[in-house]
């Protein structure tokens, strides 16, 4: 009981402290902080002090200034009776939230009212400020580079890479190939393959990756993938199953013929490489490159 009768005093204390600032903010602070600042203030308006995102801040004043020479900015104030050793990181958090929310430059001020000297930081360290950050394009990425990792999460990348449409399906068939080449067991790539059939979604090829995940020796449960309920039928792909086993397999060599081909006309890699790639064997590579010949002959 007595700690919450001091929590209610120290609350009922600091809206207080609150009500005698916003009556006497505007005509001593502000003129305390031009001249701390070294400006002149020409206009000001009071904005809305919560900052609502994921988190929630209140703060204590948040002016627009127009000074008298130079930029408009934020001005943000801040009463401290206390020495919060953390103050320096929720201005850090005040500054974040009002900048996405205002896009002006923000100067901050503690004015502080206790009585003991100060030991709150008033500077970021150079290592904790936050001065942008490094964005990754994967679209710009080459497949064959991602296809060559020996980590699955890496191949997997390679159907958000940078390749013309027509080749999707090549690319795919050779992610399918590795990821089977690199997983420790059926369980691992089911994982590998549902992960697949995700990022496919963001290219709009989802359709084509579940087709041909579903020509791999393991079982993709369809049943679990919204697609099913949009039209696919179950039944239907195991009636003709049998029936299209030879054009499957036809399909299969000429979509490695093809990839083989392309990967001769536009990479400088051996054929040892492209035939790992290709999931083929040397022959194979020689083969196209002797009918790649014959007809440049």
């Amino acid at each position: 009981m007595a700690k919450k009768q001091a929590h209610k005093i120290s609350k009922q204390e600091g809206n207080l402290f609150d009500k005698i600032f916003k009556e006497v903010s505007e005509k001593v602070f502000l003129t305390l902080v031009e001249q701390r600042l070294g400006l002149k203030i020409k206009e000001f308006r009071p904005l809305k002090e919560k900052m609502q995102t994921t988190i929630e801040r209140e703060m204590d004043f948040f002016y627009e200034i127009i000074p008298e020479e130079g930029e408009k900015f934020i001005l943000h104030l801040e009463f401290e009776t206390k020495d919060p050793l953390d103050m320096i990181y929720r201005v850090g958090e005040y500054h974040g939230m009002g900048l996405r929310r205002m896009k002006l430059p923000i100067r901050h001020v503690v004015i502080y009212l206790g009585t003991k000297t100060p030991k709150m930081r008033t500077q970021l360290k150079p290592e904790e400020v936050f001065t942008g950050f490094e964005l990754v394009n994967v679209h710009v990425f080459n497949p064959i580079e991602l296809l060559s990792s020996q980590v699955p999460d890496v191949v997997l990348l390679a159907v958000l890479a940078n390749y013309p449409p027509e080749q999707a399906e090549s690319i795919l068939r050779l992610i399918v190939q590795r990821l089977k080449t690199l997983s420790q067991n059926e369980a691992e790539l089911t994982r590998y393959f549902n992960q697949l059939i995700t990022f496919s979604r963001l290219r709009k090829i989802e359709n084509l990756t579940i087709k041909i995940t579903e020509e791999m020796p393991i079982t993709y449960n369809i049943e679990t993938d919204y697609l099913y309920e949009q039209g696919l039928e179950k039944g239907l792909e195991t009636g003709i199953q049998k029936g299209i086993e030879k054009g499957r397999s036809e399909t299969d060599y000429q979509n490695k013929f093809n990839f083989v081909l392309n990967l001769l006309k536009n990479t400088d890699f051996s054929n040892e490489k492209i035939a790992f790639l290709a999931g083929v064997d040397s022959q194979f590579v020689e083969k196209v490159v002797a009918d790649l010949n014959k007809k440049s002959n």
